[in-house]
């Protein structure tokens, strides 16, 4: 037991049962960090509550120092504090932390008045502990109106690769009028689950509380949707898909149109092809969304606002001459896939 004075600290006294922690969903369950520190006694009989604090280091120098960190209210007299993987991987993800991150932790010691009132007693700090957590990212799913609102059978937004806390994918939110729906960080309401902050359709900021309402669009339709965790923002651009180019019935000029096919979830249509041409998809008739390919054929975005600029794609070609089916295959979130198939 140590005695607090004044302002002393109880220095080097909280422990930790590691330096370092990696999350994944098999561990959601277990306590994966535990914090423990001895008794600090202000006299016989007083109560003293006990609150952990987590933060970033850069955050707990200087005047604000701790100002941004998260506490956790252990209670009277208990030393002890372990973190759930699933609870500690949902801070992590809430305040935008998705790689591995050095963070530092510490107790406060306080006596608060049997009225309730602030205590004239001075806070006292144990010294920081520093731990490495490594939070693991899934996916998001898109639980809404326009599916029930079940979690578990959502269609998912993949996390895109060199860009942690950013998703992207396409869902076919099938309905008229305005619809509903939220992200979710697993296929239930138990863990984090994103709603609307500002009540802007299409587009605008993300909150985590949970009671927030949803996201919404203005109709129904098939939507590139995307969550940058990172800046708690999301969009939804509204699509529809054509092929355009030289080797194309309209050249470079006149879209070929796709229709969207809800029962194998692709976009496709039959086509005379040429086989001295080129071609490529592109979305809602303009070169804002569209797809290239890479030199190992498969489908990368040339333009698209939430991604850089790809230069280095080619277009797309037939074999030969003849009458083609154009598959467009989007529905699987970052593995977007097209087929050529001569009839």
């Amino acid at each position: 037991m140590l005695t607090a004075n004044g302002n002393t600290s109880f220095s080097a006294s909280l422990r930790t049962s590691t330096d370092s922690v990696a999350l994944a969903p098999a561990n959601d369950s277990d306590t994966v960090l535990t914090f423990t520190w001895p008794a600090v006694s202000y006299g016989t009989g007083i109560a003293v509550t006990y609150t952990l604090e987590m933060d970033q280091p850069a955050d707990t120098a200087g005047a604000n120092g701790w100002a941004r960190a998260q506490q956790y209210i252990v209670g009277a007299n208990v030393l002890k504090y372990g973190f759930a993987g699933k609870d500690l991987n949902n801070t992590m993800q809430t305040i935008g932390l998705f790689g591995p991150t050095p963070l530092v932790f510490r107790v406060l010691a306080n006596v608060t008045q049997y009225n309730g009132s602030a205590s004239k007693i001075p806070t006292t700090y144990s010294s920081d502990v520093a731990v490495v957590v490594a939070p693991y990212t899934t996916n998001l799913f898109v639980p809404g109106a326009y599916q029930g609102w079940n979690p578990a059978g959502a269609p998912t937004l993949n996390p895109v690769a060199g860009r942690p806390g950013v998703f992207e994918g396409y869902v076919d939110i099938a309905g008229t009028g305005n619809q509903g729906f939220k992200y979710t960080n697993a296929p239930d309401w138990n863990h984090i689950n994103y709603g609307d902050a500002t009540g802007e359709v299409g587009n605008g900021t993300l909150t985590t509380d949970g009671n927030a309402g949803g996201l919404s669009v203005a109709n129904g339709g098939y939507y590139e949707l995307s969550a940058n965790l990172n800046t708690m923002s999301w969009t939804a651009t509204p699509t529809t898909w054509s092929i355009i180019g030289d080797a194309t019935p309209g050249g470079w000029s006149t879209d070929t149109q796709l229709s969207y096919d809800a029962t194998s979830q692709v976009w496709t249509a039959t086509v005379a092809m040429k086989q001295a041409g080129s071609f490529k998809f592109r979305a809602n008739d303009a070169w804002v969304i569209d797809f290239g390919i890479d030199n190992s054929g498969n489908l990368q975005y040339a333009d698209n606002p939430l991604f850089p600029y790809n230069p280095n794609l080619n277009n797309l070609s037939v074999p030969a001459d003849g009458t083609y089916v154009i598959t467009l295959d989007l529905h699987v979130s970052q593995h977007y896939t097209y087929s050529a198939v001569k009839q």
